[in-house]
């Protein structure tokens, strides 16, 4: 992939943890290029004139269209369309893998376990208005409203959602994305944050969200009745077995 534009000057942001870069490209060149085989990563490798621009970033890609975003994302792109602006992040980090490794297969095999609906991943888009595509971490939505689900993304929003945040990603996701779920009227969201070992819950009451902060003990879902989850389970430098946890849930 390779930013350039026609007419105009297209721009691009690149944000790290400690660094926030602004390019122009009509003066230097950012470009992205798939990683072959053999290399570490996924996704985009960044190159700003002749540097390449290790993760962790964030970049930021001006006027994009709806069309643009579905030729641009692949399964190997993480990626957000918010209001025209085409979101890119970086290779999540080992730390963000095992978090996600451990949940998603706990919360799917509880919601299949329980017939409740469909829990999907991180490649899993919703669209939730014009020019507004997201994917969080995890997503997961109820029976009565599967079909929302089509063919290559979701043409709502998703009854609960997670992201698993990371230190050069917690701005935008706890203040742009959370707004942005907010707006489409997500009944549960959740933002497992590792670093500060908290986990932030946001549930919607009627016009309106309340917000809490767990840090230890057990944390419950009302979207998926009787699920939980112990907050002391993602501190662990070694995860527990999901399948173990799953147990314990369904014990109660």
């Amino acid at each position: 992939m390779k930013a350039k534009g026609k007419d105009e000057e297209t721009k691009a942001k690149v944000a790290s943890r400690n660094i926030y870069v602004a390019c122009n490209t009509g003066k230097r060149e950012v470009r992205g290029k798939e990683m072959g085989k053999g290399q570490d990563g996924r996704g985009l490798e960044l190159v700003y004139g002749a540097k390449v621009i290790e993760p962790p970033y964030l970049i930021r890609k001006f006027d994009v269209s709806e069309e643009e975003y579905d030729q641009l994302t692949d399964e190997d792109t993480k990626a957000d369309l918010f209001d025209g602006t085409l979101i890119i992040h970086s290779p999540a980090s080992i730390r963000h893998e095992d978090i996600f490794g451990f949940l998603f297969p706990l919360m799917r095999m509880y919601a299949e376990h329980k017939r409740m609906g469909k829990v999907l991943g991180s490649r899993a888009t919703m669209h939730l208005a014009h020019c507004r595509k997201f994917e969080p971490d995890v997503l997961f939505v109820r029976k009565e409203r599967l079909e929302i689900l089509k063919d290559k993304e979701l043409d709502g929003a998703a009854d609960m959602v997670v992201e698993i945040i990371s230190p050069w990603t917690k701005e935008y996701d706890l203040w742009e994305k959370r707004q942005v779920y907010h707006d489409a009227g997500i009944d549960e969201i959740w933002f497992i944050d590792e670093e500060e070992r908290e986990i932030v819950v946001d549930r919607k009451e009627g016009k309106r969200y309340s917000s809490e902060a767990i840090t230890s003990g057990k944390l419950e879902s009302e979207v998926m009745r009787g699920f939980f989850v112990q907050a002391e389970w993602f501190w662990q430098d070694i995860l527990p077995n999901p399948f173990f946890c799953l147990q314990e849930i369904l014990k109660e």
